[in-house]
């Protein structure tokens, strides 16, 4: 299956016909095409809205990795439970059902250089509508892919929140300590 307009007009229209198909294809190249139109549309938003244009391929080089990365993060975390999946699964769960939300940005920034009041009613319409899709989409798709129930799904991704929030964490401290005297710590101790 080629990725096609066609295929991204179901996408928006049809997506829980769309992302099924795609799931049982699973071709990766496909899936990269699919993550860099997402974060193209992304950049482009961001762009247009903050009228910084140098932000742009930033935000795109940045975001692809960071997806990319954040799969094998998923892929680690099922393949760890005992899942039967593959990370061209887990990189699908992330690019065709959050394609709304993308073409959403790039919709919403474009109306807020003419509105930004009809923005922002015409915005919270579609990010609930595609967030939805977009997060029903991922849990379905790694559901099916490592055949594992939905409850599975939603405990091994808030497991991982947990742990990057607690990553995050744990380096914040440890530069915040770093740039602390360990002289003023004794002094509050």
């Amino acid at each position: 299956m080629s990725l096609t307009f066609q295929t991204l007009k179901e996408l928006l229209t049809a997506p829980h016909d769309i992302i099924v198909k795609k799931t049982g294809a699973k071709d990766r190249n496909e899936a990269v095409v699919m993550l860099t139109i997402n974060w193209i549309l992304i950049a482009l938003a961001v762009s247009l809205i903050s009228g910084n244009y140098s932000l742009g391929p930033a935000l795109l080089v940045f975001g692809i990795i960071g997806t990319l990365v954040l799969a094998f993060f998923i892929y680690l975390a099922f393949t760890i439970v005992g899942g039967k999946g593959d990370y061209t699964s887990v990189l699908i769960s992330l690019t065709y059902p959050f394609f709304g939300v993308s073409l959403s940005t790039l919709l919403v920034s474009i109306i807020s250089l003419w509105s930004e009041v009809v923005s922002i009613f015409i915005g919270m319409i579609l990010f609930s509508l595609y967030l939805t899709v977009g997060l029903t989409g991922m849990s379905r798709v790694l559901k099916e892919s490592f055949k594992t129930d939905l409850i599975s799904v939603w405990i091994v991704i808030s497991l991982l929140v947990l742990a990057i929030t607690l990553g995050i964490y744990g380096v914040a401290t440890l530069y915040a300590l770093r740039a602390v005297p360990l002289s003023s710590l004794y002094q509050i101790l």
